[in-house]
Parts: structure tokens; sequence; C-alpha cells
């Protein structure tokens, strides 16, 4: 293992030091040719950023839209990726490559008097650069999640502490985080990414998103303000600018302040994402709702289509099932048009049919499917578009084949209920 980390990071030094000394406008050129062809390669990434836009339902994307803000998509994280070679070579001239926006931000004015501060940023335009040109200026702390390579990562670290700036990893985020807004020092987070174990949620783009609650509990811990960093890409250069000041209200009590503060910093974040869709990662399960769990990773999703066929009386039980095994995933049934009087659970999202015709619908927001129609057509239809799994059950115990179908070994117990709990 030692020898293949250490030849990856060979490898990735020899293959970057051409691209450290090309001129941005050329990286990002190339950048946008990669990224249209990793678009067209890499499927299982053009299915997750098509379902994702597909969740994000209040953007009011058409099929053709959403398309073509994937392939944007691709494109900046192409363009970051060879960014990253080229950025210690910028190392004095970061404001050539950044500015931030005018007029000048009140929060620079804080920093510069020691007043510790907590920037939330997230995976938009180069992710990187806001804290290259911070840490240029003034001392701050930020969080990177490490990697198993340890040669490369130590490279990655060369790079985003070149300068005043120090990385460490999520689980200090807290106890260093206190201890940097103390010494009056700034403190970053990237906070777009989904953790289904917080117990925060926010409504990104109309469906719930569990995210860490980090940022505002710093703030309010420390009484520091909490801001909201977003970054754009024009043309060969990037525009960083800052939401207004969030003070955390201290007569008021953390579980009041927490979720108001992180409202206030998503919402800005989600008002800059949704002006300029193609430069976010929408590659990353944002909308994850449950982390490790009973069920084996190859059937673990967190939005789900179950099809019933015309004869459905006898599958109505199995929706407590369902429940039982992804307690927090977002559930669609279709079932027949005959069945419409059927009272359903409030957390089913139903759509009825006719015909089996009309069950072929161009919806990329699921990522398994359950198929007690035993359509492969259908199924196939799916597949095709954001589902990674579709299964097929018709006879037998359906409770015992679709338990001992997606649940671990390990968790099928007598007591079931009892180890999902």
């Amino acid at each position: 293992m030692f020898s293949f980390h250490y030849f990856t990071y060979i490898c990735f030094r020899i293959l970057g030091f051409p691209l450290s000394l090309l001129p941005y406008w050329a990286i990002h050129l190339l950048g946008k040719e990669i990224g249209r062809l990793a678009y067209y390669v890499h499927r299982p990434f053009r299915k997750k950023a098509m379902t994702n836009l597909s969740i994000a339902k209040t953007l009011y994307l058409s099929e053709k839209q959403k398309k073509k803000v994937t392939k944007e998509s691709f494109q900046t994280l192409a363009i970051t990726c060879l960014e990253f070679f080229r950025l210690k070579r910028s190392q004095n001239k970061m404001d050539r490559l950044v500015q931030w926006g005018t007029p000048r931000h009140e929060v620079l004015d804080l920093v510069e008097k020691g007043q510790g501060v907590v920037f939330i940023n997230g995976h938009q335009a180069n992710w990187e650069v806001a804290f290259s040109l911070m840490t240029q200026r003034y001392p701050g702390t930020a969080i990177g999640k490490p990697i198993k390579n340890k040669w490369l990562y130590r490279w990655i670290l060369s790079i985003r502490e070149m300068h005043k700036g120090k990385i460490v990893a999520p689980k200090q985020a807290l106890t260093k985080g206190y201890e940097v807004l103390k010494r009056g020092e700034f403190f970053g987070i990237v906070s777009d990414q989904a953790l289904p174990e917080s117990p925060y949620c926010y409504p990104l783009f109309g469906t719930r998103a569990w995210t860490t609650t980090a940022p505002a509990l710093l703030a309010y811990r420390t009484g520091s303000p909490l801001v909201t960093v977003m970054t754009r890409r024009v043309g060969s250069h990037y525009h960083i600018w800052g939401s207004p000041l969030l003070w955390p209200d201290l007569s008021k009590t953390a579980k009041e302040e927490v979720p108001r503060l992180m409202d206030a910093a998503m919402g800005y974040l989600e008002e800059s994402i949704k002006a300029c869709p193609g430069q976010w990662l929408w590659q990353h399960d944002r909308w994850k709702q449950s982390g490790i769990n009973h069920i084996q990773r190859k059937y673990r999703y967190s939005f789900i289509l179950i099809i019933f066929p015309q004869d459905c009386k006898s599958y109505f039980g199995l929706l407590s099932v369902f429940r039982q095994l992804y307690p927090r995933s977002f559930i669609s049934l279709y079932l027949p048009q005959r069945a419409a009087d059927e009272t359903l659970p409030d957390w089913i999202e139903p759509h009825y049919y006719a015909t089996e015709k009309e069950c072929f619908k161009r919806d990329w927001r699921y990522q398994i499917v359950f198929d007690f129609m035993n359509n492969k057509k259908l199924r196939r239809h799916f597949l095709k578009l954001g589902a990674f799994q579709a299964l097929a059950f018709s006879h037998g115990d359906l409770e015992s084949i679709l338990k001992k179908t997606v649940c671990k070994p390990e968790c099928l117990t007598k007591d079931f209920t009892r180890t999902l709990a």
C-alpha cells in the first residue's frame, strides 16, 4: 500500500508540473475540454448530478437546462483540479487572481482589528482561492478532510498552508475553532456537504438537507460574527464577496440561535448557487438522509420509488416495512388509479396511473426502484435516468425477501424493529 500511494504521488507531481507552468486562461480552456469529456465518460457522476438537480425543485429547471448545468459543473470541477497545480506559483500574487467584491467588506476591518470571525463557504467555482487570498494577509484556520495517501496529502497541505493558514481535521473543528476564534483569527468551514448525523437540516432548494451546525455553534460560544463567503469565476479570475455580518444574540439560548444563524448563512449560500448553478459541485450526494446503518451500501439511497401493480391490495402492508428500512428517505409510490381511495401515510408521495405506459416518467430523482409490477422495460427506463439499482419482486414472502435483499446479514435478527432502531 505504501508503494502504491507513493507511486500515485509521483505521478501527480510529474503530470502536474507542466500544468503549473500554464497561465490561468490556458488551464481554463484545458479544464473545459476535460470537463466536457468527463461529462460523457463518467456516467455515475453524471447521473448523480442530474439527480441532485431534479431534487433541487425550486430551481425549476427543464431536463435540457439540467444537462447544461451538469456539463458546466463537470467543467468547473476539472478547472478547479487543474488550477490546484498552479496555485503554488501564485503564492504571492493571489490578489491578481482573486478579488474581494466592492465596496470593501466590513469583515476585513474586523479581522485586521483581531476580531475572530467564522467563515462559511461552499464548493463554488474554485473553493480553495478564498482561503488562499485571506491567509496571504491574515492568519486563519480551515477544516480539511485528510486522505489516505499521506504523501499526496502532505503536498495538498503545502499548498493550502503556503501562507498564514492552517488546516485541521473535521473531528477537531469545535476545539480548534474555539481556540482560533479566541485568538482573534478567522476560522473557515465548508458547510455544503451532507451530514446525516447532524440534528439540523436546511431546506436547500426546497428539500431537506442535513447540515453541520459547527459554524453557528462556534459563533455563539465565542461571540464572533458569522459570514457566508461566496465565490464566482469571471473570465480567468475570481470574485469573492461576503454576506452581511451575522452576530449571535447571546441573550438567547444556543438552541434558538444556532438554527437561526445557520438558516441565514445557508440562505445566502443558496441564493448565490441559484444565481450561477453551473459553478457548484452537483456531483456530491448533498441530500443524503442516512449514514452507515443496517442497509447494505449498494442499496442505501435517499430517494426511493416503489411501483405497485394493478392488483395491489396485498402490497400495502409492505409500506410499513419500507419505513422501517428507510426511516428518513423520501419515498414515492406508483399505484393504480383504482387505489385512489386508499389511505396512505403522509410520508408517501403518491403517483396514480391508469395504464402501465403512464409510469414511464422522466423523473431523475429516484436512486433506487422497487418494482412489484415486475416490468423489465420500466426498470430499464429508470436505470437510464437517475437510478443506480432497480429490483424486481413479484411473489413469495415479500417482506422477508425484501429484508434479506437490502439488509446486512448481521442485522437480520429476530427482533428486527429493535435492530433498526
